[in-house]
């Protein structure tokens, strides 16, 4: 179980009247619960008071308003109070709102502690309802029709008298039982209360939900262990504490061990930890645990049946566990225990019948981290705006671990922005102290061979390789036993392995350096690993190096001169692992250490390598475009080498004899311009996996024959002088991708078809023509097939269907992806996907193609999620498509329609204007997301439901979609639930072929989430974007919200570098639409209420020099205003009053936006305008339109509406009449209904003439 699986946790906050609020109910330690004229002024007062003394928060209805019924506020105290005082006294049971308090304490009384004091009755009168508590229920009776009700109370009096509690008579002392009663009750909230988590618990909820569900605290059939796993810092401990706190009080034994490993260091530490264990659980503070063996006795027989919460914290081994524990078998059902552990390979087993959980806990997202980090530099949910920048290099520096961004936040909180960026410079090269701290644990409990393989892994293979299997042959001849060293670190989460890569956080990463660095502070030469570029140049440059040394990481970010002393490296001779790029290095070179392992010295521009140079140690051999002469008999006659890459060494023109080193596994020659023969012995290693002749032009002699059992990846790419391919001697099962584009080989052996193992085949050549041989049809689990230019598959009989939809023979089952990339011959891809392909077919691309009909029947493919048609004839027909279909790339956006009426969107919502920015309150962010970039995942796949992409014709967008705006943002308002947004962007390319990232970021309320990324390679033309989350998605992705009745969504997209990752200058997004069923358009029955803080406070008021408030009526000579007469009203300014608490009212528009939406048109226009100098309501008009207006009281006013740039004012005869409302004018304006008809008719929205109808 993987316990952080946030789906984006929200950091920033928007306006209280977009966000629904819940009434929060004060939580009490006691809720006291008596009859007041028994008890009030005497009994009651003096036990309150005490219970005040102690801090103890006692809930007393001293100002509630007595009624009838209690009220709901009551109910809730009472469940959210942690414990019960019930006062019975005389005339307790003659009240039925005492009554209804006491069935509602018995009701909520499991895991509470309810505490009955007996006032000067007894105990049986109340259990059994007799003398003057017989005589009330008696008389309630008679007054309540409702005898169920009456029945509950005597069930709530039966159940209250059988509890344990405390009796008093006349004879006792009053003030003892109030001290007895405040010491049991003192001594109760000890063990009910909560642990204190975190000063600001970010993203904690999303974390424990998931393991309380595990927990399951209801159930009672069994014993449950969750045993939660992580890196030191990630936040173990605060999810248990908080965990904890959610839980405790469904049990009465419990107890949370704190720091169990550091603790149990020592043997009084771990007899310490049993006392504490037994005597929070007991209830007995006085127990005494002689030695560790009596403590296990008393655990295993003190505790044997009884329900417990027990939380270990920070277990390290299974020795602390069974001292602790004992046999956890032994607990009552229902019992629920919880560990925190670095250690992964702690194998719990607890017994039969308890049921083992493991959780495995992740660092925060960027969204949890820019909230958590906000709220210790800045105090706020959101970083200040100016140090938006510097905030995400620390998020970048802390890669989601909370220990990092608590501590960098409060160390950066109240700073300068250079003291910022001074801070950060000191992080990169010294890490912060009490983060190195902390996470310096796990490194000192490791043993001396685990430790070096840590600090190779920290300061020479991050960054460089984390190839797990590389990794293991090369550390394994350095005598390090890595398999079972690398197991220990992952074990200790100090290392993780994913997909046979190794990870490490960068936090861990410094740490190790930071361990090298102190070797020697002042001397670099004298640490056994340098890394930093700086450093090792210097060592380098001025001979300083040491025979500590054993690995040297040169490769700077740009390049660099380096004058090297031919005995450079003579005093370095425990030197394993020597990296140089990025180095021109001068000079002479007469030694390399034999004892090298991996040598990895890209442009090497010496003529030769050292002449007593015997590598007969190495594993890794990377010298990509050396200037060598001769190295083959130097460096390939030793049986340890593993990896060679020679790619672009101009210099090589034969590969040799290489049966001398016959254990290689990677032989890359990638770009080798001038190879033209590779040795037949090269055919016959038996260990080689990855084979790479890419673009090796000149290559023409080739192994006849291949017979490599473990060939995995072989490629042929860019061999065009290559004009046949080898016979293949017996069935090859591991070779998994073969690539042959754009070689000269035109006709393929018939043993193609004992490649039988390849799932990934790329075949064909744009200017040639390729024939495949029947034995193709054997490749039974190709799942990936791409084929370029002119091809024919052979056929010798007339294809007849089967259960496939193909013919048997020619069918390949196992087909998921199939890609034609200039093939103009339209019978063979009808008969490929015909006959050939599966309908499991899941994704199929045509490329500079000139056919202009796809095949009908490719809606037989029910599990088609993808369909590209890229640079194809503009007019290809595209059939209906199936249902399964997710994502297409066509030339028109014609196919967004088959899209939307496969989502089941409406084809004609109203057109819509949305939200603009003066609307809101705070800062309306148009061309920013404020979500850094650099860190925007381009996943392989879509976010979005439904994805589409289409050729662009400038800022076109269909009209179906209600909502579009200019540029990169959009915003309108929603309901209390989410619906299915589509989104349609308008993107331009400025350059003709770029390579650029896009990514749409929803906000709803100020909650940032991604809409959706991709990238997209060797682009060229205007596109249209189109991406669609279903209302489903949607909820998932903020289902952490809390939404009100109107709720702003705003939508930000950005483009930028694919390799940068900074805002791209080679795209523009010119337009944003939304097809989305918003609340922006009113009912027309009525008025809609807008929230004040939609509405910008800030405006000019609207006033004439007399200070009256008007607002306009506009008149019109006819019912319906035509395209003539429309800009030709009158206008006539109505007095109105100065009402308070009035709601702003809005209409549907039918004037001078013509939108169905919350306009802000004078009244019968629409609702309340409010001007902005960059705010619109035209969408299709340029020009400006005068409105002439007579004004009573003399005088007269041309008002110009700009249709781009809001209202503006000719102010005439000292008149300020303006469209700005303000609230000075009441809270709102009773804008009257609409007398006109809607003009639905009229668009918005300009047609473009390129638009074709939907």
């Amino acid at each position: 179980m993987a316990l952080i699986t946030t789906k984006g946790a929200s950091y920033s906050s928007f306006s209280s009247s977009f966000t629904h609020q819940s009434k929060n109910f004060d939580q009490f330690d006691v809720f006291l619960s008596f009859r007041g004229e028994d008890t009030r002024s005497n009994f009651v007062s003096h036990l309150y008071h005490a219970l005040c003394l102690r801090g103890i928060h006692t809930f007393i209805d001293n100002n509630l308003e007595r009624g009838e019924e209690i009220s709901t506020e009551l109910f809730k105290t009472i469940e959210n109070s942690t414990m019960s005082i019930i006062v019975f006294s005389e005339n307790y049971a003659s009240s039925n709102w005492c009554l209804d308090e006491l069935a509602k304490i018995i009701e909520c009384m499991k895991n509470k502690l309810v505490l009955p004091i007996f006032y000067k009755v007894d105990p049986s009168e109340v259990r059994n309802q007799q003398g003057k508590f017989g005589e009330a229920l008696t008389r309630h009776e008679e007054r309540f029709k409702d005898k169920e009700k009456v029945k509950r109370w005597r069930d709530a009096l039966c159940k209250a008298g059988n509890i344990s509690g405390l009796d008093y008579k006349n004879s006792h002392n009053e003030c003892d039982l109030i001290q007895a009663i405040v010491e049991k009750i003192s001594k109760s909230k000890l063990n009910q209360m909560e642990l204190y988590v975190a000063k600001y618990p970010v993203g904690i909820k999303s974390r424990t939900e998931p393991l309380i569900a595990v927990l399951d605290i209801e159930s009672n059939e069994d014993v449950r262990m969750v045993v939660i796993r992580g890196m030191n810092g990630v936040g173990k401990t605060t999810i248990a504490k908080a965990t904890y706190n959610k839980i405790l009080h469904h049990f009465k034994a419990k107890v949370f061990l704190e720091n169990v490993r550091e603790r149990s260091e020592t043997y009084e530490g771990l007899i310490c930890l049993q006392k504490i264990l037994l005597s929070n659980i007991l209830g007995d503070r006085n127990l005494e645990v002689c030695n560790v063996s009596s403590g296990i006795a008393m655990i295993n027989e003190r505790l044997c049946r009884k329900r417990v919460l027990i939380i270990l914290d920070d277990v390290d081994n299974l020795n602390q566990i069974e001292k602790l524990l004992g046999k956890c078998d032994q607990f009552a059902p229902g019992s629920r225990i919880i560990m925190t552990t670095r250690n992964k390979r702690l194998l719990v087993t607890p017994g039969n019948g308890v049921l083992t959980y493991r959780c495995e806990v992740k660092g925060l997202n960027e969204y949890e981290a820019i909230e958590l980090f906000s709220k210790h530099a800045f105090e706020s949910n959101e970083p200040n705006g100016d140090y938006l920048e510097l905030v995400h290099k620390v998020i970048h520096y802390a890669k989601g671990l909370p220990l990092a961004l608590v501590v960098m936040g409060a160390d950066l909180c109240g700073r300068t922005k250079l003291e910022w960026e001074s801070s950060l410079k000191k992080y990169d090269k010294i890490p912060n102290g009490d983060i190195q701290k902390i996470l310096k644990i796990s490194y000192e409990g490791l043993h001396e061979n685990e430790q070096n393989i840590f600090l190779d892994i920290a300061c020479f293979f991050k960054g460089y390789c984390m190839n797990y299997d590389k990794v293991v042959d090369i550390l394994e001849h350095c005598d390090l036993e890595p398999v079972d060293g690398i197991s220990r670190l992952i074990d200790k989460c100090l290392v993780d392995k994913h997909h046979n890569e190794l990870l490490m956080h960068d936090l861990l990463q410094r740490m190790g350096r930071e361990i090298v660095r102190h070797e020697s502070l002042q001397n670099p030469g004298k640490r056994s690993r340098l890394w930093h570029c700086e450093d090792a140049f210097d060592v380098l440059n001025e001979n300083t190096g040491s025979d500590k040394i054993q690995s040297i990481m040169l490769y700077p970010p740009k390049p660099i001169k380096l004058q090297l002393k031919p005995q450079i490296f003579r005093k370095m001779k425990n030197l394993r692992l020597l990296t140089i790029r990025n180095v021109h290095c001068c000079g002479r070179l007469e030694y390399l250490p034999s004892g090298l392992k991996l040598l990895d010295w890209h442009n090497y521009s010496f003529p030769s390598l050292p002449s007593d140079f015997c590598p007969k140690n190495l594993v890794l051999l990377d010298m990509a475009g050396n200037q060598l002469k001769k190295t083959f008999k130097q460096v390939f006659a030793f049986k340890t080498l593993r990896y060679v890459d020679f790619s672009q060494c101009e210099s090589i023109r034969k590969i040799p004899n290489l049966l001398m080193s016959p254990n290689i596994k990677e032989l890359k020659l990638r770009d080798c311009k001038n190879l033209v023969e590779i040795d037949d012995s090269v055919g016959r290693l038996d260990k080689l996996e990855v084979w790479d002749l890419f673009d090796c032009v000149k290559l023409e002699t080739f192994p006849s024959c291949l017979s490599m059992k473990s060939l995995r990846d072989f490629n042929l790419c860019g061999c065009k002088s290559l004009k046949k391919f080898p016979d293949i001697s017996q069935e090859m099962r591991s070779l998994g991708s073969l690539n042959m584009r754009d070689t000269g080989i035109s006709e393929l052996p018939p043993s193609l078809g004992n490649l039988t193992g390849i799932t990934f085949l790329r075949l064909g050549n744009l200017a040639g023509q390729l024939h495949l041989p029947g034995s193709i049809y054997n490749l039974q689990h190709l799942r990936n097939l791409a084929i370029f230019g002119y091809f024919t598959f052979l056929k010798d009989e007339e294809p007849l269907c089967n259960s496939y939809g193909g013919f048997s023979k020619y069918v390949f089952p196992s087909l998921k992806r199939l890609y034609f990339f200039g093939s103009s011959n339209l019978s063979e891809i009808e008969f490929i996907l015909n006959y050939c392909c599966p309908p499991t077919l899941e994704k199929l691309c045509i490329r500079d193609s000139n056919i202009v009909t796809l095949p009908k029947h490719i809606d037989r493919f029910q599990s088609l999620a993808v369909l590209g048609i890229r640079h194809c004839c503009y007019e290809l027909e595209i059939p209906r498509l199936p249902q399964s279909v997710r994502y297409v790339f066509a030339p028109t956006s014609e196919i967004f329609v088959q899209i939307r009426e496969k989502i089941g969107l409406p084809p004609n919502l109203p057109p819509c204007l949305g939200v603009r920015s003066h609307m809101l309150i705070g800062p309306h962010p148009h061309s920013s997301s404020t979500i850094s970039t650099a860190s925007v995942p381009n996943p392989d796949g879509f976010l979005g439901d439904y994805n589409a992409t289409a050729d662009g014709y400038g800022n076109e967008i269909p009209n179906w979609f209600n909502h579009q705006s200019n540029g990169n943002s959009i915003s309108f308002l929603i309901g209390p639930e989410i619906p299915t947004i589509a989104l349609c962007v308008a993107i331009k390319l400025i350059d003709r072929l770029c390579d650029f990232n896009y990514h749409f970021v929803i906000s709803i309320n100020g909650s940032k989430r991604l809409f959706e990324s991709k990238s997209y390679t060797l682009e060229h033309g205007d596109r249209q974007v189109f991406s669609c989350r279903l209302q489903s998605s949607l909820r998932e992705l903020f289902e952490d919200l809390n939404l009100g009745d109107r709720n702003l969504v705003q939508i930000f997209c950005e483009t930028s570098n694919i390799y940068t990752r900074k805002i791209a200058p080679v795209t523009v997004i010119t337009r944003v639409g939304v097809c989305v069923e918003c609340i922006c358009r009113p009912q027309k029955s009525r008025g809609c209420q807008i929230s004040k803080s939609i509405v910008q406070q800030n405006r000019r008021r609207l006033s004439l020099l007399h200070g009256s408030s008007f607002i306009m009526r506009k008149q019109y000579n006819t019912k319906q205003p035509t395209r003539s007469t429309f800009f030709q009203p009158l206008l006539k300014a109505r007095k109105v009053s100065k009402k308070r608490n009035r709601p702003m009212e809005t209409r549907i528009c039918t004037g001078l936006c013509l939108a169905q939406t919350h306009c802000q048109c004078p009244k019968e226009l629409g609702s309340t305008y409010s001007t902005g100098p960059t705010s619109s309501v035209h969408s299709g008009y340029s020009d400006s339109r005068i409105i002439s207006s007579a004004m009573d009281g003399g005088g007269s006013s041309s008002i110009s509406l700009l249709s781009n740039s809001g209202l503006s004012m000719d102010k005439t005869n000292g008149s300020e009449f303006d469209f700005g409302f303000q609230s000075t004018l009441g809270d709102g304006f009773d804008m009257g209904s609409s007398s006109l008809n809607d003009d639905s008719d009229f668009s918005p929205y300009p047609q473009s003439k390129k638009m074709r109808p939907s």
